[in-house]
């Protein structure tokens, strides 16, 4: 995969965020390829197509660019929250790609590169993800819109899936490995699956083979912020954690004991 960007489409314009965007739609149109399906190519969408910049010929999965200069580390500002929503709703989410470029001046011209490319797993992107935004005042242009956040520090690492890292691009097959991997968690309706997501999230934060339930009640206050009007955090832990153990993540060792399986 080249990772060098073709600047001089964006001569044109003088808005460093527009060449941006429209340097990398082009970078990620010419050499992006599908996860979910052994495709090489996607196509470009219809402009302004509610959360899709690319589809896949193939298998029809939908992808939206979100292309920064830093790393998000907990939220990216997102489009219509009605429409995340209805999409989630209808198991039609977008997989969603986060590009982090380099852009370096030299005497004659910019040079334009990807450092970073993510794919984020469409089953990870739940109601628990979509942070609504203040609707826009009754006197903007478009009173009364309402965008959105994705939370994506809600995001297990299983979701998070590398397709170059550090300016190293990663081979395809073992990203499309992980994409498969996680479609087991299809069998949850989304809105049960944001309670999935964090439970997950929260055991590879232990950060060890083998973990305690006491390790993940320590995290307590994560899903509290999540779901701030459930009084019964606790038990919905236990009750994810079996889930977890059906799907095939956990092994139960017995005594509030549990060990990772994958």
């Amino acid at each position: 995969m080249k990772l060098e960007c073709d600047g001089r489409i964006a001569t044109h314009l003088t808005s460093r965020s527009q060449q941006a965007r429209l340097i990398t739609e082009n970078w990620f149109g010419s050499v992006g390829y599908c996860v979910a399906c052994t495709s090489v190519r996607l196509d470009a969408s219809k402009p302004n197509s509610a959360a899709r910049d690319f589809s896949c010929p193939l298998c029809g999965q939908s992808y939206e660019l979100k292309s920064s200069k830093t790393v998000a580390k907990k939220r990216i500002v997102d489009g219509a929250y009605a429409t995340m929503l209805s999409r989630i709703s209808a198991q039609d989410a977008p997989a969603l790609i986060l590009l982090q470029y380099h852009c370096a001046a030299d005497e004659i011209q910019l040079t334009w590169s990807v450092k970073r490319l993510v794919a984020i797993h469409p089953v990870f992107l739940t109601p628990t993800v979509v942070e609504p935004r203040r609707p826009l005042s009754p006197h903007a242009r478009r009173a009364g819109w309402q965008g959105c956040n994705l939370r994506i520090d809600r995001i297990p690492p299983e979701g998070q899936i590398s397709l170059v890292e550090d300016g190293i691009a990663v081979d395809p097959r073992s990203a499309r490995l992980l994409y498969e991997s996680s479609r087991r968690l299809l069998q949850i309706d989304p809105a049960s699956r944001g309670w999935t997501a964090l439970a997950l999230n929260a055991v590879r934060r232990v950060g060890a083979s083998k973990f305690s339930l006491r390790d993940i009640y320590a995290q307590q206050h994560i899903f509290e912020e999540a779901f701030p009007n459930n009084r019964n955090i606790e038990a919905k832990i236990r009750q994810q954690l079996q889930v977890l153990r059906d799907l095939g993540y956990l092994r139960f060792l017995g005594s509030g004991q549990y060990e990772v399986a994958s």
